[in-house]
């Protein structure tokens, strides 16, 4: 925290403190609290935490392929998380995982999760869309900066803290849009700092970082911006599909898109490239997107 940036998280000790399971119970753990400047829990950490309560129920030598989730209720940034994992099928090849996620006995996600033990087979993927490298496109950071008073209050904590992941986007990045813009939109990304070798903690940090963004391509058809001062957003589920392997500190690419927006409901969906071309991951979620009749002021 400093005189330039209000905020508390730190990068480096949110990675050490949100993966610091304590085991109370058998298949149940426990997460304090991590230092944070947030209004709420920020979705892709309960997605993220959520997979690796459940991965420390799974034996060695199997990665997970695909996780759905549902959000219930937004967490409170003061509160420990608690998971509770049920043990759903251990078979020679899959382990199925339902994770449970509250705070005080309160809800606020239910995620299951596939394992599975790596195995050669044929393999296609799709081809990785023509854009500008990150090297010459701007930081969201900085961006953000550029907005400067224009940003509504609530948003600040998010967006001024320091950031887990750096971002760059290939499209101009309004935050109060008010013309219709294309469904499609391209960011590179990468976790700042290094990571081990471990795959599954780059699983994830790619969870993590998967739940911003994404349903937000659906708000440009519809003119309108992420900080809209009459708009209020929410993460209401969650799936990702692992293909191949990846480095989650090495830049890739979130190709995004919406295919629908409707009932105060849009859809995003997402594939993630490694810079060589190789599509590794798939993500899709559902977001509210409520137009309401008076002004949001201190609320997300």
């Amino acid at each position: 925290m400093s005189a330039a940036n209000p905020f508390p998280d730190d990068p480096e000790v949110e990675r050490e403190l949100a993966y610091a399971f304590e085991t109370i119970g058998e298949d149940r753990f426990r997460v304090d609290p991590v230092p944070s400047g947030l209004l709420r829990l920020y979705g892709g950490m309960v997605v993220s935490q959520c997979l690796a309560a459940a991965r420390l129920t799974v034996e060695e030598g199997k990665e997970a392929h695909s996780l759905h989730g549902y959000f219930y209720k937004p967490g409170q940034v003061d509160l420990a998380n608690e998971f509770a994992v049920t043990r759903e099928m251990d078979g020679r090849s899959f382990s199925n995982r339902l994770v449970r996620m509250s705070q005080n006995g309160q809800p606020l996600m239910n995620l299951m999760v596939s394992f599975k033990t790596p195995e050669p087979s044929a393999s296609h993927t799709m081809t990785m869309p023509d854009v500008p490298p990150p090297e010459a496109l701007p930081r969201v950071i900085d961006l953000v900066e550029d907005f400067g008073p224009a940003l509504p209050e609530r948003h600040r904590p998010f967006w001024q803290r320091r950031q887990q992941v750096e971002w760059r986007p290939v499209e101009p990045f309004p935050f109060d849009n008010r013309e219709i813009l294309p469904a499609t939109r391209h960011f590179w990304f990468r976790i700042s700092g290094p990571i081990g070798d471990e795959l599954h903690v780059h699983q994830r940090l790619l969870a993590y970082a998967s739940d911003l963004h994404i349903f937000h391509t659906g708000l440009g058809p519809m003119a309108l911006g992420w900080a809209n001062d009459y708009l209020q957003t929410a993460s209401l589920d969650h799936a990702i599909w692992f293909h191949q392997p990846f480095r989650i500190d090495e830049w890739l690419l979130y190709a995004l898109d919406s295919p629908a927006a409707s009932n105060a409901l849009a859809l995003g969906r997402g594939n993630v490239f490694r810079r060589d071309g190789t599509l590794v991951a798939t993500v899709s979620q559902q977001g509210l997107a409520r137009v309401l009749d008076g002004k949001r002021e201190d609320k997300l």
